[in-house]
């Protein structure tokens, strides 16, 4: 059996393959800090982006966006303040 890790590890290795294919420059992986956790900071030209990825089997429960609620959007906005 795959652990959930493994395909977090794959899920967090393909956005960043997409990512640079779109011209984005990794900056950092698995970023944390007292506040939390970002899994990829990459920079789109004078831009600084900041990647939450999210891998769902299947979406009877929602897609990987709906599971980021309005606690974890704001543990990544402070994050992200602090990066």
């Amino acid at each position: 059996m795959i652990s959930t890790k493994s395909i977090g590890d794959k899920a967090e290795h393909a956005a960043l393959e997409h990512l640079r294919s779109k011209g984005l420059h990794l900056l950092e992986t698995n970023f944390r800090c007292r506040f939390g956790e970002i899994d990829l900071i990459m920079n789109d030209h004078n831009t600084v982006v900041f990647v939450e990825v999210r891998c769902r089997n299947n979406s009877r429960f929602g897609s990987g966006a709906e599971t980021v609620d309005y606690r974890k959007q704001q543990k990544l906005i402070t994050t992200a303040q602090y990066f």
